[in-house]
């Protein structure tokens, strides 16, 4: 089972102010990130807030963005949960709005054993005919997954393959190096050109919203053999996150994009607004590099 694109933006969820769902905020997010060349949108993830989320909330976010995107770029719904039910409920959802493909977290919170991990997996590729892409992000989720057993996952021909949100490029290198036939989809946005370098198959990342044009450069560049650009290009990446690190990776890109003319409104709570020195920095920054409404 096989994905379309390569470069996938890992969509920002837009809030009213009151921090309620903006479903109207869906069609103006979709239309600026796919302005930037990206090739698709990975949806109720971690930059969507989905753990803040009700099931019914993420249930609207995709039927909104189903109906409005599934003819324009290719859609990946994460429907990962710390529930199976939940999860399969989201997976049925996805594959009847259209969506082309699912992702998961683990199952979080609880410490399950690799075995409960693994049926949950099966039970969410059991509940629509859609490729799966397994979301290995040990820092949030608690499950970090030995490299045996992430090829175990991968030995179901309905998994298509993993986004690898992790420091260790060596792990990266031996699962790819081994299963040369799956997707590997890297997730560490200021280590991009590390990845491209050793041959990722794309990205998928938060900072996309914003710049999805300076990914697609660093893939293209690295591909062209010209590395020079491809490291300006993460050079330009890191500045940017260097800065949402001091803003709040989330509030920082929404700001930004609020500041566009993008209505993607403020992050839920307990994310909290951003400091007004860190605000400067970015505009300053946004300003710099002609991202101006």
């Amino acid at each position: 089972m096989t994905i379309s694109g390569s470069i996938f933006a890992a969509m920002l969820t837009p809030f009213n102010r009151d921090g309620s769902l903006s479903p109207e905020g869906v069609a103006p997010l979709v239309d600026y990130v796919l302005s930037k060349g990206v090739h698709g949108l990975y949806a109720s993830g971690s930059s969507g807030e989905s753990v803040l989320q009700s099931r019914d909330e993420r249930a609207t976010l995709l039927t909104e963005l189903g109906d409005y995107a599934r003819d324009k770029c290719t859609l990946i719904a994460h429907v990962g949960s710390a529930s199976t039910r939940e999860a399969v409920s989201l997976a049925k959802l996805a594959e009847q709005k259209g969506f082309h493909a699912l992702s998961a977290v683990p199952p979080f919170y609880y410490k399950h054993s690799f075995s409960d991990i693994a049926d949950y997996y099966k039970a969410i590729v059991d509940a629509a005919d859609l490729p799966l892409i397994v979301y290995n992000i040990p820092i949030l989720s608690g499950a970090d997954i030995p490299t045996e057993k992430l090829l175990e996952l991968l030995g179901d021909d309905r998994v298509a393959g993993i986004k690898f949100t992790a420091p260790d490029l060596f792990q990266f290198g031996e699962l790819r190096n081994t299963r040369p036939d799956k997707s590997f989809y890297f997730g560490t946005d200021e280590m991009f050109l590390g990845a491209a370098a050793m041959g990722t198959d794309g990205g998928i990342g938060s900072t996309y919203n914003l710049i999805g044009d300076v990914y697609v450069g660093i893939q293209n560049a690295v591909a062209a053999g010209n590395i020079d650009e491809a490291r300006q290009l993460q050079r330009k990446a890191n500045h940017l996150i260097s800065i949402l690190l001091k803003t709040g990776v989330l509030p920082g890109l929404k700001h930004a994009l609020n500041r566009l003319g993008v209505p993607v409104g403020p992050c839920r709570e307990p994310f909290s607004p951003p400091s007004a020195e860190s605000i400067k920095l970015l505009e300053d920054w946004m300003d710099k590099h002609g991202l101006t409404a």
